[in-house]
């Protein structure tokens, strides 16, 4: 079963509430069902902010999953780079704007989703 989607974005933020403000502007592009799981400084450059976030998928199949996922990532970014699918029917993918990606939520510069059928 597939259960759960897990992004990890980077967003132009200078603190934590700025950051939360772009969380919940992606919320709504996903229905409303993201959770902050976890955001921290991006090491790498000081004007972003990291944030992991989880959002409910649960679908039964690799297939519908897939779709399902594609569907909510579309409405956040387009395009995507789709990685090949791994072990145990594991897929990811990467938008980002330095490789020509336009966001729907401004603030966020680079986005990813990982999904993966839980054993």
């Amino acid at each position: 079963m597939f259960e759960t989607i897990w992004w990890r974005c980077h967003v132009r933020a200078t603190d934590r509430r700025g950051a939360e403000r772009v969380a919940r502007r992606l919320g709504t592009q996903l229905d409303g069902a993201v959770q902050i799981e976890s955001y921290e400084r991006y090491w790498k450059f000081p004007g972003l902010a990291e944030m992991r976030l989880v959002s409910p998928l649960r679908c039964s199949t690799p297939e519908t999953a897939l779709l399902t996922t594609l569907q909510y990532a579309w409405r956040t970014a387009t395009p995507w780079s789709l990685g090949t699918p791994g072990p145990g029917n594991e897929f990811e993918g990467v938008a980002a704007s330095n490789a020509g990606s336009r966001f729907a939520v401004p603030g966020v510069e680079w986005m990813e989703f990982h999904v993966t059928e839980r054993a």
